[in-house]
């Protein structure tokens, strides 16, 4: 809501619509049950009036039929009689009205010898008493007529009773009740929208902090949290916000440690390969042994550079979502022994056992073989790094379930519950002084899942860990 130039109230955006849905839905509702309160207190008055005349009309119909009409009075000596008992002095005109319309008898002492055409006068000469309710055409004002039919014991019609009242006052009380019903639909209507206001602050007011806070957020002040205000879905949405704020810190720190960790990880082969490569350049060793010793340092420490940089290209193809996995005939059990062959001899120099075992047939899969064996090759490398020197890594190949299974477990340093969950997350490394830039877990996650498999870690500090892959077999 703003205030313009003239003092005038605009509201915008969202209190604009709250305006229009909760105000203008009410005072289509209260203006309705004001309609509705009309009617009934139009009818509620005038329904009155018209009972007590055709109450009163009855009545004067059924005495004359059944005590004056006896054969000895004339009917201009009824009209007498019914004049002298019947009088109404409730603001009501009596007439008597002749069987051809004509007046010949009013209490007001108008209008006599004119002639009566109105549907109340119409339908009492055929026996009814019915009211009619139009304009005194002398007087211009609203009238209300009920005429009855005065009948012989034998049921002839010898003429008609007419009572006419105004409907001045009628209408002056029914006026007043409308005006005291308008003061309180004002009244209702001001304070819905004082209400409404308050409601609508309610929202927009932990919508624009919202905002603000986004905005910091999204500019990189991530210490910047949303406080919740209401327990409803704008407070969830600010704890969704909050918790996406620590998320985005988290990554962002992990980020920040990742490149600081990568940036030592290269500058150390780097270091080692222009330090020997130099070292070599220069003729300085007079033994073949020591040269030899130095290019095996050299490309040692260029295959750990090409570990890295394949992790980084396969990390930013995860990312951007460009990994494709070539699929074909795959034999599990040989990608895996070939691992197990490539790995034994790094394995036998830390003096650790690799116990394989593997069920007589594996069925082949339909997988890409190269991503499969970098899995195996990452999670066996692990194992035989984070295991003490004299230690084994257990490794089994197994069918269940439909899948075929790989367990690799070490009894090695293990893994605390807290950290558990997070090794699988980009740039998380359990232990910031081993080699490794901490995407090895997170890519083989990947990998598995894009094959429509599971990747499960089970640990405990102290005793090992175990990794689970299963791979769904082909359905038949």
């Amino acid at each position: 809501m703003v205030i313009d130039g003239e003092g005038k109230i605009k509201l915008k955006g969202i209190k604009k619509r709250l305006f229009k849905n909760y105000i203008v839905i009410i005072l289509i509702i209260l203006f309705l049950f004001e309609g509705m309160f009309i009617i009934l207190i139009r009818n509620y008055y005038y329904n009155n009036i018209e009972q007590s005349l055709k109450n009163r009309a009855s009545l004067i119909g059924g005495f004359y039929s059944k005590y004056i009409n006896g054969g000895y009075y004339s009917f201009d000596r009824d009209v007498k009689e019914i004049v002298n008992n019947f009088s109404f002095e409730e603001n009501a005109e009596l007439q008597i009205i002749d069987v051809n319309g004509s007046i010949i008898y009013s209490s007001s002492g108008f209008n006599i010898g004119e002639k009566v055409k109105t549907k109340d006068y119409k339908n009492a000469i055929g026996g009814e008493i019915f009211s009619w309710v139009g304009k005194n055409k002398n007087t211009d004002e609203k009238i209300m007529a009920v005429s009855a039919p005065l009948k012989t014991q034998s049921g002839s019609i010898l003429g008609i009773i007419r009572y006419i009242t105004t409907l001045d006052i009628a209408d002056s009380i029914i006026q007043q009740w409308i005006l005291f019903s308008l003061i309180i639909i004002l009244i209702i209507v001001f304070f819905v929208f004082i209400l409404s206001l308050a409601f609508s602050r309610s929202i927009i007011n932990p919508i624009n902090e919202i905002t603000n806070v986004s905005k910091k957020i999204a500019k990189g002040q991530l210490g910047e949290r949303i406080e919740k205000q209401y327990n409803d879905e704008i407070g969830q949405l600010a704890e969704t916000i909050n918790y996406m704020a620590g998320e985005i810190d988290k990554v962002q720190k992990l980020k920040n440690e990742f490149i600081s960790s990568i940036s030592h990880e290269l500058r150390t082969p780097l270091t080692s390969i222009k330090g020997w490569g130099e070292t070599i350049l220069t003729g300085e060793f007079k033994d073949q042994s020591e040269t030899e010793q130095g290019i095996k340092i050299i490309i040692k420490e260029a295959n750990r550079l090409t570990k890295m940089v394949e992790e980084l290209l396969d990390f930013s193809k995860l990312e951007s979502g460009k990994i494709v996995l070539q699929l074909d005939n795959t034999n599990i059990k040989k990608e895996f022994e070939e691992v197990i062959y490539i790995l034994e001899s790094r394995a036998k120099n830390k003096k650790i056992d690799i116990k394989y075992v593997c069920d007589s047939t594996i069925s082949e899969i339909l997988a890409d073989k190269n991503r499969l064996k970098q899995v195996f090759i990452n999670i066996l490398d692990n194992a035989i790094k984070f295991s003490q020197n004299g230690k084994s890594v257990f490794t089994r190949i197994y069918e269940k379930n439909d899948c075929i299974n790989i367990e690799i477990e070490d009894y090695g340093i293990g893994i605390s519950k807290e950290e558990i969950t997070k090794v699988c997350q980009k740039f998380y490394k359990v232990n910031q002084n081993k080699s490794g830039s901490g995407l090895g877990l997170a890519i083989s996650n990947e990998i598995i899942n894009l094959h429509g498999g599971e990747f499960n870690i089970e640990s405990e500090m102290g005793k090992g860990t175990k990794v689970l892959i299963s791979l769904p077999k082909p359905s038949i």
